[in-house]
């Protein structure tokens, strides 16, 4: 599982709190088949196995032809400093179209971590099954 990367930052004010919105990420599945958004993994610095703790996302702008789940998984972290290559549970969400649906849909999630929030936006495009991704 590879571990998605913020692009693209922008600074919005709110009452109080930065929030920081991210241009919307290009994802594309096929009719009936999921995809992961997001993965949210903390490491620690410790090198061990365990997580540290991880925001509870929330989905702002619900899917309109399927659903977001969050499920647990595991995902890989590579060797880095003085760690090695481990594997530590982490936070996914996942974007499930609907059992037909062909088109794009849009989801956008907000993220609190402390007095920072993050918007996170994404266009997702299903295609037939017969077509390549």
């Amino acid at each position: 599982m590879r571990i998605l990367k913020l692009s693209l930052i922008v600074l919005v004010a709110t009452a109080g709190q930065a929030v920081f919105a991210q241009s919307a990420k290009e994802l594309k599945t096929k009719s009936g088949a999921s995809v992961v958004m997001v993965n949210l993994v903390n490491v620690k610095p410790d090198c061990s196995s365990t997580p540290g703790p991880v925001a509870v996302p929330i989905v702002l702008g619900k899917p309109s032809n399927g659903t977001v789940q969050m499920v647990i998984i595991v995902t890989d972290i590579p060797a880095a400093g003085t760690c090695t290559a481990r594997k530590v549970p982490s936070t996914a969400l996942v974007y499930t179209p609907n059992k037909s649906f062909v088109g794009v849909d849009t989801v956008q999630i907000e993220i609190d971590a402390g007095n920072r929030s993050t918007l996170l936006n994404y266009r997702i495009t299903v295609e037939n099954p017969a077509q390549p991704l």
